[in-house]
């Protein structure tokens, strides 16, 4: 019985070649990286391709795009208006 269960947690208790850490403690990514569907690229590689860019540089680029939208309409429509004299 004792052989057995030493076979069965000997794989457990095998050192990784580049850390003294165990394999079972060793921290795993899971979903960290998405490897299925098309590859993501960064908005400057492939400016008109909105569909291949990252999330988050969409999010950016929408929020860049409505801050200069809001600027120069308060430049344009808001502001005093001088008297001439």
């Amino acid at each position: 019985m004792s052989t057995i269960l030493r076979r069965i947690g000997q794989p457990l208790l095998q050192r990784n070649s580049k850390s003294q850490t165990p394999i079972f403690r060793q921290q795993r990514r899971g979903f960290a990286s998405e490897e299925h569907g098309e590859k993501k690229v960064n908005f400057w590689e492939a400016p008109t391709s909105v569909a291949s860019w990252k999330e988050e540089q969409i999010v950016l680029v929408v929020l860049a795009a409505w801050g200069l939208g809001i600027t120069t309409a308060m430049k344009v429509f808001g502001g005093k208006k001088e008297e001439a004299k």
